[in-house]
């Protein structure tokens, strides 16, 4: 899944560009689930904190956003490091994240309500 969903994130990186709402947006949903199944890679604890840990690492990507802490690093425009700490903060982004985590709620209760 991990994998399927980084490919997702490239093709729409590299591909999405003439589909505005999906490359502002789509990569931003699905980021949460990518970022999920990372941590879930390394862990199994806290499960039932997960969602909101995933969601807080998306709003702590807003803030130093806000802030233009690639800038302050000193990374240029367009390098990786760039791209991947993100330039520009947006609350269209915030609720992106919000919707991506929706599918990791979903999964985590349905896990949790099998297991009991």
């Amino acid at each position: 899944m991990l994998l399927a969903l980084f490919v997702c994130e490239v093709l729409i990186a590299v591909y999405g560009g003439g589909i505005v709402w999906l490359r502002s947006y789509g990569g931003d949903v699905l980021v949460m689930p990518l970022i999920y199944c990372l941590i879930r890679l390394f862990t199994d604890r806290l499960p039932r904190a997960m969602p909101a840990l995933v969601f807080g690492i998306g709003l702590i990507a807003e803030i130093t956003q806000y802030f233009h802490l690639s800038d302050l690093l000193g990374f240029p425009r367009g390098s990786l490091m760039s791209i991947l700490l993100g330039t520009s903060a947006s609350w269209w982004d915030v609720l992106s994240y919000a919707i991506g985590i929706l599918p990791i709620c979903l999964f985590t209760f349905l896990k949790r309500r099998r297991s009991s």
